[in-house]
């Protein structure tokens, strides 16, 4: 697909914690590229024996509160310290958990402390897909891409169906101007869940570096919608980037990857109050 000279996207910004078993958070607030940071999600379900979850009394609908549900509460408030010390209390200890606990410490900005959880993790359950793509989120935030790349590869290798391995190895392949293949990285993306991108933008999206970059990134957003026939979440895209000062209005009218707006009513409109300004 068409691709767009795009800096490296910058967020601040927490994604929301869902305490279930797709559990994802980006890392503290700080500016930087959006990068997920899960706590499992499908590579939970292939070490649910490394799991401990809630179970429920004969006679009640009503879940028990287990220690390490306890521990995923106090995530979701941001008590990261208070989660760290009731992680390292459950008993047996495992991958699963020390991932948890590298999730906690890389909240607080403890890169070093995250980073060799998420490799015991990693060693202990080779094939623990969360715990790459989580230590690839800390070698991006210190602008280690190639590195990052290697292990987003990782996890996907070991998990291709979850949308946010993908979102981020988009995101360390723009940081390297690899334009074409960080586009093809945010469409699998896309296709995998197609709220990717609504998902990034409720979750404080992004801070770039010029409005001109933010005008890239949501026309490249808009083209992917459109070519998967998305078409109100395309227009809405477009619009985002014709407020941060997209002028090309002729470029659009040419733009293939927006052929199933051109001679819509939507598009028509939006173009025409371009010309107007």
């Amino acid at each position: 697909m068409k691709t767009h000279t795009i800096s490296v996207i910058r967020c601040i910004g927490m994604a929301g914690l869902v305490l279930a078993f797709g559990i994802f958070a980006s890392r503290p607030a700080t500016a930087q590229t959006q990068n997920s940071v899960s706590f499992g999600h499908a590579d939970l379900a292939h070490h649910a024996d490394d799991q401990q979850p809630s179970a429920t009394g004969p006679n009640s609908a009503l879940p028990v509160i287990t220690p390490e549900l306890r521990a995923d509460m106090l995530v979701a408030h941001g008590q990261y310290q208070d989660a760290i010390d009731a992680y390292n209390k459950i008993r047996p200890q495992t991958p699963a958990l020390f991932n948890k606990i590298g999730v906690a410490y890389q909240h607080l900005g403890m890169d070093d402390d995250a980073i060799g959880y998420y490799t015991l993790a990693a060693k202990l359950a080779p094939r623990f897909a969360a715990a790459y793509n989580n230590l690839g989120t800390v070698y991006f935030h210190e602008n280690d891409n190639k590195r990052a790349q290697r292990l987003y590869k990782k996890s996907i290798h070991l998990d291709e169906k979850t949308a946010p391995f993908w979102s981020n190895l988009g995101a360390a392949y723009l940081a390297q101007r690899q334009y074409s293949d960080g586009a093809e990285a945010y469409e699998r993306a896309f296709n995998l869940n197609p709220d990717i991108f609504q998902d990034l933008a409720l979750n404080g999206i992004h801070q770039y570096e010029s409005p001109e970059e933010l005008a890239k990134v949501y026309l490249t957003f808009a083209e992917i919608y459109a070519h998967a026939g998305m078409k109100a979440q395309a227009i809405d895209y477009l619009r985002k980037a014709l407020l941060e000062g997209l002028r090309d209005t002729q470029q659009l009218q040419q733009d293939q990857q927006l052929a199933t707006l051109h001679g819509t009513p939507e598009f028509d409109q939006l173009l025409a109050s371009q010309h107007k300004q």
